[in-house]
């Protein structure tokens, strides 16, 4: 199965399976030169018929649209006089919107036992009143040379960026440089971020990025920080099409301390804005030493800490949110103010005493007083007065659960039980911090049906 198809595929799946599809997104159109020869057939035909079709793939069956043309113009692998095409039924499946009657120049991607050839809006099909600049280079094959052409843009993320503007800037004069085999070539992007190199022998090359002072590439191969590479194939009178994305070598670094002074390792540390309108959710992991470093740290606002997240407690590191300098809540925290292209060093998150870990028991009865095995006892942490994570545990066959808590943090329980399209749940407590050994009882009422 050819690339494009598969995300075409994933999307139709992924809409057929969702109660609420989202809308299609593409991962950017090929140009001529490399759409041409990605594709395993193009021509130029006009639709006759439409229909639907049923698509399995990975155990999921669809309802796709299909649709028969006239083969006009075979340009590519191509032979018959009239074929079918698979495709959606547009929107969040991206669907082609084929109408009969109409000529259309289509690049089909075959998929499946009987190779049926498949098309979506993710592609470079067109009508063909739109295809001048495809049927240009197609013209072009038989007489050009084998040679082909590497292109590409570097840019960076534009923080200077307000409506009507891209989310991406161009990077100028940033040399380039492909290599293969024994060739050699060398580039500098334009004022618009774009390199282009011609008369590229049939062949696999890699293309290297010369990195600007104070520019990374978040993703893909980076070299140390000093160059990035990215592999590529030029296929006969074929190109391709090769960029670069770059990010402010933005970084705020620190180290981690408990309460006695000793470095704490491995354990995973956030930054979150700290202003509404700048979304932003930051991960870094202390090492052997404590120390931790964030990168790629867009400008802005932030809270820093451990457990300032959503979520549970790290595995091995009981301890309750705590942000820098070392305090429990976002009232007394300081906050970090990042500006773009800055490195911030020297800060030091001290951790409080780890909190202390108990057992708590409880037992789950119906409404006349008998044990419900199976139940489930869901548990709500909540800090700085909001739910902060949750999970859930099982009665055993006497009804009875156990849990472990730390002392410090509010926790709040509810039974449930379902069966054949009936739920019960009963009413929320809280768990008191001077509990003794009585257990917890938490009673189910009868069982209803589910709104």
């Amino acid at each position: 199965m050819s690339r494009v198809f598969f995300v075409i595929l994933t999307f139709l799946i992924i809409a057929a399976c969702s109660a609420e599809a989202l809308g299609c997104s593409c991962a950017g159109e090929a140009p001529p030169c490399q759409a041409f020869w990605q594709a395993d057939a193009v021509f130029a035909g006009t639709v006759i018929s439409s229909g639907k079709t049923t698509v399995e793939d990975a155990g999921y069956k669809h309802e796709q649209r299909i649709v028969r043309l006239t083969v006009d113009q075979p340009m590519r692998g191509m032979r018959a006089v009239e074929v079918d095409v698979v495709t959606g039924w547009g929107d969040a499946d991206c669907g082609f919107g084929f109408k009969i009657g109409q000529r259309y120049l289509v690049y089909a991607y075959s998929y499946g036992e009987g190779q049926r050839l498949s098309t979506s809006i993710c592609t470079r099909t067109r009508l063909l009143s739109e295809a001048s600049d495809d049927l240009a280079f197609i013209r072009s094959v038989p007489s050009s040379s084998a040679n082909g052409l590497i292109f590409g843009t570097v840019s960076r993320r534009n923080f200077q960026w307000k409506e009507g503007d891209s989310w991406e800037k161009p990077v100028a004069d940033v040399a380039v440089t492909v290599e293969g085999g024994d060739a050699h070539y060398d580039a500098v992007s334009d004022e618009k971020g774009k390199f282009r190199i011609e008369g590229v022998p049939p062949g696999k090359y890699v293309v290297k990025l010369k990195l600007p002072p104070d520019l990374i590439r978040p993703t893909g191969k980076d070299e140390s920080g000093k160059t990035a590479e990215n592999e590529v194939e030029v296929v006969a009178h074929g190109c391709a099409e090769t960029s670069f994305f770059l990010e402010t070598d933005t970084r705020v670094r620190g180290r981690v301390i408990d309460a006695k002074g000793n470095p704490v390792a491995k354990m995973q540390l956030n930054m979150r804005a700290a202003t509404p309108s700048h979304n932003q959710f930051l991960y870094a992991t202390t090492d052997a030493d404590g120390n931790f470093e964030f990168t790629v740290v867009p400008p802005g606002e932030y809270w820093l800490g451990y457990h300032i997240m959503n979520s549970g407690l790290q595995e091995g590191f009981p301890y309750g949110r705590t942000y820098l300098p070392g305090v429990p809540t976002r009232a007394l925290a300081a906050t970090v103010i990042v500006k773009e292209g800055e490195k911030l060093s020297g800060l030091t998150l001290q951790l409080p005493p780890p909190l202390t870990q108990r057992t708590v028991n409880g037992v789950v009865v119906s409404s006349d007083g008998q044990p419900v095995r199976g139940a489930s006892v869901y548990v709500s942490v909540s800090e700085e007065g909001e739910m902060s994570s949750f999970f859930t545990v099982a009665t055993d066959e006497s009804g009875r659960f156990t849990l472990k808590i730390f002392e410090g943090m509010k926790y709040s329980i509810s039974a449930y039980k379902e069966s054949g399209g009936l739920r019960a749940q009963s009413s929320y407590i809280e768990i008191p911090m001077n509990i003794g050994d009585e257990p917890l009882k938490l009673e189910l009422p009868p069982l209803r049906p589910s709104k």
